[in-house]
């Protein structure tokens, strides 16, 4: 009896082990996936025609970087984030809620075109949501 009990406790821990979903960081790709992604978002964001203009002046090479340490943060991919807080990089914009939801379709588009499956894209948005307040009414 305890033979077949440890039989089963391996075949559920080894399910439950092969069903884990991968390591965020790792499932957008790493670090080459990431700044694929970025490339894609910071040129979705200056085409798009409701925020465009907000990036008219953005120092293109510096968001970028900061860009890809946030995501590479927020991702578990163990990096340092050297850019402003939320708070500090939007503040005086007065952002709108309609803004940032803006902004949030735009990067779902710019994840779709570059080949980011959708549970990736929700995970990824569902770490990025907690900084809404520090972003909004700035």
């Amino acid at each position: 009896m305890r033979a077949i009990l440890a039989t089963m406790m391996s075949l559920l821990l080894a399910a439950c082990a092969s069903t884990r979903e991968p390591r965020l960081y790792d499932a957008l790709g790493g670090e080459a996936g990431i700044a694929k992604l970025v490339d894609a978002l910071v040129a979705e964001y200056h085409a798009d025609a409701k925020i465009g203009f907000l990036f008219s002046e953005t120092d293109d090479a510096y968001f970028k970087a900061r860009l890809r340490e946030q995501l590479c943060l927020v991702s578990d991919g163990g990096c340092d984030y050297t850019g402003l807080s939320m708070a500090e990089a939007h503040s005086g914009m007065d952002l709108s809620e309609a803004q940032f939801n803006d902004f949030v379709d735009a990067s779902r588009r710019a994840m779709t075109r570059a080949g980011f499956p959708i549970g990736v894209q929700n995970r990824l948005l569902a770490r990025l949501a907690p900084m809404r307040g520090e972003v909004i009414h700035q």
